[in-house]
């Protein structure tokens, strides 16, 4: 398998806050570099067959992506 370089960051960082508090943390990397969300998804940046997750909840909520 061929890796490929991971694309260059498109405008700031991101991390994840809870709907409910301003409780916030890290986007979750994968391969190096921060996923990023597709769908109801976070997903690897060489694509969903090398890494996914479910977005992460806080107070049984999905947490919210915001600029870091």
């Amino acid at each position: 398998m061929k890796m490929t370089k991971a694309p260059a960051a498109k405008g700031p960082a991101q991390k994840l806050k809870c709907a409910q508090c301003d409780y916030t943390q890290p986007m979750p990397m994968h391969c190096g570099q921060a996923m990023h969300q597709e769908k109801d998804k976070l997903v690897c940046w060489m694509g969903a067959s090398c890494g996914e997750m479910p977005i992460p909840q806080h107070h049984d909520k999905p947490m919210k992506i915001v600029p870091a």
